[in-house]
């Protein structure tokens, strides 16, 4: 670790607050003042946060906005107020030591409601809720290390501390800067992320396809332009980290192929639209609904009610058969085997009548019957039906044809033969 040249810290540009905390350690000098403003900050914030305990029981969950306020700001708030009201009473409580805790916390307020603001017009995840409200302390921690910096070599040397790593110099201060705006700005872009894909999803002209696929563009730049921004806020020399990347980058490259070419080919799909959520697909065996396309797979249900996870560069690489890709119509086949003395006009008329009689079988096209097969064992005779609703079940459609033909047959003596 080697030292770098750090900035003057604040003591050595401003007379006045060096005096401030000139005055305020001769107080840490005298035992009993010491004892009073300690007693004072203590009381101060054990006020501060019953406050905060007790308004937050009496808002409850009923107001989020006030809640989140009172979070922020109620403890400092009150600390201060009560440091402040303390100070009136003059004597010993009226020292350097406690003037100097009020400055800080109302450094420590101004940072909170930056906090607070972020956080009400962004509305973070509650993981990144959870560190912007620990980065405000730590920015206001960064702020009382830099007060005090000239007063101690061990925080001189952290503070103006720097390292190398792989050619890429960081510094103590750039890490803390980065570290305080890069939960800002995820903040921001999370917000961003989510704004774009509302606003592409409340389009009347784009296909849903391309939402997904544009979504997840727009996504993956926000990202980008977010992590370049925290690496700038940080000092970070992104040339350095150039032939780091390449390496990382080959190397990631070679062991996620087969993740990146789903991602790609989820974007072609997504384009090109030959898969849409609702078609009737055929893949590698799996045949049934699109329930759900991501830019990394397509979900599949199945007629078995099993859902099939299935990469998209698979829907690329392969045939696959689309039977809604011009209508959502699906044409179905029942067969059956008739001696070859039964009368086939009327097996033939039973068995549309069978067909027509499903409320799901569709009149246009009209079902139809074939002869498609005649051997020594008897006639085939297959029924041609459609449905529109396939998503519904083919077998059940299938099994109630052939329920209600094989009640006809029995009763008009036409009989089948054994295969």
């Amino acid at each position: 670790m080697t030292a770098a040249t750090a900035p003057k810290p604040p003591l050595e540009h401003d007379p006045e607050l060096a005096e401030v905390v000139s005055d305020a350690m001769d107080v840490v000098s005298n035992p009993t003042d010491l004892l009073v403003a300690l007693l004072a900050l203590s009381v101060a914030v054990a006020v501060g946060v019953l406050a905060t305990r007790k308004l937050k029981q009496k808002l409850g969950h009923q107001r989020p906005v006030l809640s989140t306020l009172v979070d922020y700001l109620c403890t400092p708030a009150a600390t201060l107020l009560v440091l402040g009201g303390l100070s009136l009473f003059g004597g010993s409580f009226d020292n350097p030591l406690i003037g100097l805790a009020g400055t800080l916390l109302l450094l420590f307020l101004v940072i909170r409601v930056f906090g607070a603001v972020v956080e009400l017009l962004f509305r973070p995840t509650l993981p990144l809720k959870i560190m912007l409200r620990a980065v405000t302390v730590v920015a206001w921690l960064t702020l009382v290390v830099a007060v005090f910096v000239d007063r101690s070599q061990t925080l001189a040397k952290l503070y103006g501390a720097s390292f190398e790593f792989g050619g890429v110099k960081i510094s103590s201060q750039g890490l803390i800067g980065g570290l305080i705006s890069g939960v800002v700005i995820a903040i921001v872009a999370l917000w961003g992320d989510k704004s774009v894909t509302k606003l592409l999803r409340r389009s009347r002209t784009l296909q849903p396809n391309f939402i997904l696929a544009l979504s997840r563009i727009f996504s993956v730049a926000i990202w980008i332009a977010a992590t370049l921004t925290i690496f700038a806020v940080s000092n970070i020399n992104i040339t350095a980290l150039a032939a780091f990347g390449g390496a990382l980058g080959i190397g990631l490259g070679l062991g996620l192929q087969k993740l990146a070419a789903s991602y790609i080919s989820g974007l072609i799909v997504l384009f090109e639209q030959s898969v849409r959520v609702g078609d009737n697909i055929v893949s590698n065996s799996v045949s049934g609904r699109v329930t759900r396309m991501t830019v990394r797979y397509t979900m599949i249900r199945t007629r078995d009610g099993v859902e099939a996870i299935v990469p998209n560069d698979l829907l690329t690489n392969n045939v696959i058969v689309n039977q809604s890709w011009s209508d959502r119509n699906l044409r179905l086949v029942c067969g059956v085997l008739v001696k070859s003395d039964a009368d086939l006009s009327l097996a033939r008329e039973l068995f549309v009548a069978a067909m027509n009689a499903q409320p799901r079988v569709l009149q246009e096209p009209p079902p139809h019957m074939y002869i498609t097969g005649v051997n020594d064992k008897g006639i085939q005779l297959d029924g041609h039906f459609w449905i529109s609703d396939p998503e519904n079940g083919q077998n059940n459609v299938a099994s109630d044809i052939y329920d209600a033909v094989l009640g006809a047959f029995r009763k008009h003596g036409i009989q089948l033969v054994a295969q």
